[in-house]
Formats: C-alpha cells, sequence, structure tokens
C-alpha cells in the first residue's frame, strides 16, 4: 500500500444545526443549505491553500501544509457561518500524519476529530502544537484557555481559541467548576545540545548550529548525501527547530517508532531525538546526531 508521513496542519470542520433545520423547512430545501455550507468550506480551504481530503455527513477534513493557512481558513469559515442557522464546530492541530488510499490516518487525526467535537458550535479549538507551529504575529490572534482532557487520551492538553474582536473568549473550558482565562507566560530559558561523535554544540535563544558537509559548518558530517550546508539548529521564542534545507531530506525521532522525513521544511523538537541526515536512522551507514532540549 503507498503511503506519504507528512507534517502538516489538520482541520476538522462538523457542520451543526442541520437537525432542526430539516425539520422546519423540509428535505430537498435543507439539503441545499447543508451542501452550500460545506462547499463553501471546501472553497475557503482551497483558497488559503488547503488540500482537501474528504467530507463525512456534515463535517469537512482537509490537509494544510501551512498552519497560517489553516488558521486563516477557520476565521474566515467562524466569521462567514455567524448568521443564519448553521454553525461549524472546528478543531485545528498539527504534527505527523500517514497519507493513504485517498485518506489521512494517526494519532493527529484523531486528537483534531476530538477537539471538534469538544467546541461549542460557532467556536474552535486548537492544539499547542498548532500554536507553536505558527509564526509570533500569528500567535497573538489565539488565547489560551486551559488545559482539558480528550476522550481516550491520558494527558491533558493546553487548548487555544480564537481572540473575538470585542475581547470575548470563544470558547470557555470549565476547570473545577469555574471558568478561567489564561494569560499567555513568557517563552521558557532553553538550552539545545547537539552531539555527533566527539563534536558537541548548543544553542540558546535566537542562536543557531548548523550542520553539513562543508567545513563552515559547526557540525560536520562527511559523507556524500549530506548536503554542504544540510539543517540549521535554532531557539526562537522558546521553541527548538530544525530548519531543513537540503536536497536529500533528514529522518527525525523524537520517539520511538515516531521516525518523520523532512525536506525543505521547519519542524518543532521536543525533548529528546535523533536526527539522521539524507538516510533513515536504522540504516548500517545512517550518521546519527544526538539532540536534548534541557531547561537553563
Amino acid at each position: 500500500m503507498d503511503q506519504e508521513r507528512l507534517l502538516a496542519a489538520v482541520l476538522l470542520a462538523d457542520v451543526v444545526g442541520s437537525t432542526p433545520l430539516y425539520e422546519r423547512i423540509g428535505d430537498d430545501a435543507a439539503l441545499q443549505q447543508v451542501s452550500d455550507c460545506l462547499d463553501a468550506m471546501r472553497e475557503i480551504v482551497a483558497r488559503h491553500g488547503g488540500d482537501f481530503i474528504y467530507s463525512k455527513g456534515d463535517d469537512v477534513l482537509s490537509l494544510f501544509e501551512r498552519p497560517e493557512g489553516a488558521l486563516r481558513a477557520v476565521s474566515q469559515i467562524s466569521s462567514q457561518l455567524t448568521k443564519g442557522p448553521l454553525r461549524a464546530r472546528i478543531g485545528l492541530h498539527f504534527g505527523a500524519v500517514i497519507r493513504a488510499r485517498s485518506a489521512v490516518f494517526g494519532d493527529v487525526v484523531n486528537v483534531t476529530a476530538r477537539l471538534s467535537t469538544t467546541a461549542n458550535p460557532g467556536e474552535v479549538l486548537i492544539s499547542q502544537s498548532f500554536f507553536e507551529a505558527l509564526s509570533a504575529r500569528s500567535r497573538k490572534t489565539l488565547r489560551l484557555l486551559d488545559k482539558m482532557a480528550l476522550k481516550g487520551k491520558q494527558e491533558l492538553f493546553d487548548v487555544y481559541t480564537l481572540w473575538s474582536e470585542d475581547g470575548a473568549l470563544g470558547t470557555q473550558i470549565p476547570s473545577r467548576g469555574t471558568i478561567i482565562e489564561r494569560r499567555s507566560a513568557p517563552p521558557p530559558q532553553i538550552n539545545l545540545v547537539i552531539r555527533y561523535g566527539d563534536q558537541v554544540q548548543s544553542c540558546r535563544n535566537n542562536e543557531f548550529v548548523t550542520i553539513g558537509r562543508s567545513p563552515e559548518c559547526n557540525i560536520v558530517v562527511e559523507r556524500p548525501w549530506v548536503s554542504r550546508h544540510h539543517a540549521t539548529f535554532t531557539i526562537s521564542n522558546g521553541k527548538a527547530r530544525l530548519i531543513e534545507r537540503s536536497s536529500s531530506g533528514t529522518f527525525v525521532s523524537m520517539g520511538p517508532g515516531h521516525e518523520v522525513f523532512v525536506r525543505r521544511e521547519d519542524i518543532l523538537l521536543f525533548g529528546s531525538g535523533v536526527i539522521s541526515p539524507g538516510l533513515r536512522s536504522t540504516l548500517g551507514d545512517a550518521q546519527l546526531l544526538q539532540y536534548e532540549i534541557v531547561s537553563d
């Protein structure tokens, strides 16, 4: 079975309000309104660079290469569905997915669906990983709500929502019987340590560590499949990132069985893991770089 693993923003918009609409205006007229709504959402997704995957019933699932495009899409969908009987519950998440058989699979898709079903009609729930994948400017359009539990998941999730023009939170999540508005804390001070053989480099906020075949790089990996300037480690706004710009790509592992291939794109790094330029980490000739994120 042909399959592709990729990093993407996943958007799931579920239209609600159709049941009373069918009862009130009849099947034909209601079906037309629901179809028009779904078509409009698909057009918005395409306009902002998204890839429509499928529609099951009253929902639309889409992938975006760029999180900013997904954010613009949900903002427009939310504004267009403020009038009329139909609303959308929307979930946004970011991470590695598997694309196969004209569909997408993986835990990221499942979490997106949980966010969508948890949202109130007309609201957007957004994950921490999606928030971290955005630019600093785009993050200002979101507000942290609180930690919440999602069905089937053991850990708690930090959840964000859109900040409305009147300054009100679009979604409120009860915590211990109260509604809490959380404000973004200053970014944590972290240190990213990279090891390759006897070469050790570290970087902090707004610093860079380059890897590649060229002797000009901070960490030199002398293999023919490694580009002269293969990739760059950096920390910005308290988040560690790998900026991949090679022709052969890089395999990134942030946990057992979770190896992701990236090429000429950025990826956020978490905890500790392994970077393998050009080759899968399981191959004998692979050159493995160990990284670890530690708090200062």
